[in-house]
């Protein structure tokens, strides 16, 4: 398992909108269940590093509803991406006994600490968005397969542009998305001689990557596609490209290709609109409910699989509006 650190800022973290920002426990039940060790419905604690973002309540969503399919009661806690709050939360849920902790981690290092207080006390705990590093034993981890996202976006652009120049605006430097999609981006664009890459750092902030975009194709007028570690950076490399005159829907003369990741409501907007080319869409329901069934598995005694991912898939105006994808299907 990958020991690279993941701050709240990861994919999820400042990939989508903002929602809800103040602190949430929900429970949700429904049908009948196999009784746990304690008798009664199987419990299972939802830590999420925040709710503050469309993704993490998306994931919540998909949650809920595997809930409520298998007949188990989630209470659902937002960390506030809080690293010492999660841990908080995992010593309360340990006091309650409950039979399992899924846990979207906001720090990879950081809640190892607090996973080995579960171990320590037979709670198994599934990962789900991302992973802890060493030394704590976890169940199960469900992540997107982030290194796969960022080649397929690399393979749109070779096919699509043939040669040029890319501008990469990046996650945090050494966040475990971000780690993993520059790796896969860079890899994939290495199969073609004809592209020259400018990687920076935009630490996941929109108002980072618009400075950057502003200043780099400004610096590098040859630049004819960008790749946006997430969707939500996309609203400034749009600023950046308004600010400098450079701004072209697709299609226009001038038009700089825009591809990100993730598949937010909002950039799949913007693809109906001609402002983004594309994005790699990763689906949370389908990874909450893959988390929860990993749990429930665990509990009944069933062999789990240790590393799960989720696939990616390439959304561009042929078939954003299908409503099987994420940000079609999201309920605010």
């Amino acid at each position: 398992m990958l020991a690279v650190v993941l701050s709240a800022c990861g994919s999820s973290g400042n990939s989508a909108g903002s929602a809800d920002n103040s602190a949430s426990a929900s429970a949700s039940s429904s049908g009948s269940a196999q009784p746990a060790a304690g008798g009664g419905k199987k419990k299972i604690a939802v830590l999420l590093y925040s709710r503050g973002f469309e993704f993490m309540v998306a994931l919540d969503q998909g949650i809920q509803q595997k809930a409520a399919e298998l007949g188990v009661e989630v209470t659902v806690l937002d960390g506030q991406s809080n690293s010492q709050t999660q841990i908080g939360q995992i010593e309360d849920n340990i006091a309650k006994k409950v039979d399992a902790i899924v846990l979207a981690p906001n720090n990879s290092d950081e809640l190892v600490p607090g996973v080995k207080k579960a171990n320590q006390a037979g709670i198994p705990v599934v990962t789900v968005d991302s992973v802890v590093s060493q030394g704590a034993d976890v169940v199960s981890s469900v992540t997107f397969d982030n290194k796969n996202a960022g080649k397929m976006a690399a393979e749109y652009i070779i096919k699509q542009l043939q040669k040029g120049t890319v501008l990469e605006n990046t996650g945090a430097q050494g966040a475990y998305h971000a780690v993993l999609r520059g790796g896969g981006f860079n890899e994939g664009m290495k199969a073609s001689p004809d592209f020259k890459v400018i990687s920076k750092n935009a630490d996941w902030q929109a108002e980072n990557a618009q400075n950057i975009t502003a200043d780099s194709v400004t610096a590098n007028p040859g630049i004819n596609a960008i790749f946006s570690h997430n969707d939500d950076m996309i609203r400034g490399i749009l600023g950046g490209l308004r600010q400098i005159g450079k701004l072209k829907n697709v299609g226009e003369a001038g038009h700089i290709m825009i591809v990100g990741t993730d598949g937010t409501p909002e950039a799949l907007d913007r693809i109906r609109k001609g402002q983004q080319d594309a994005t790699v869409q990763q689906d949370p329901f389908e990874m909450g409910a893959a988390a929860v069934q990993a749990a429930v598995d665990k509990i009944d005694g069933k062999e789990v699989t240790k590393e799960q991912y989720m696939p990616a898939t390439l959304v561009t105006k042929d078939n954003v509006d299908d409503p099987n994808l994420w940000g079609n299907k999201f309920k605010k």
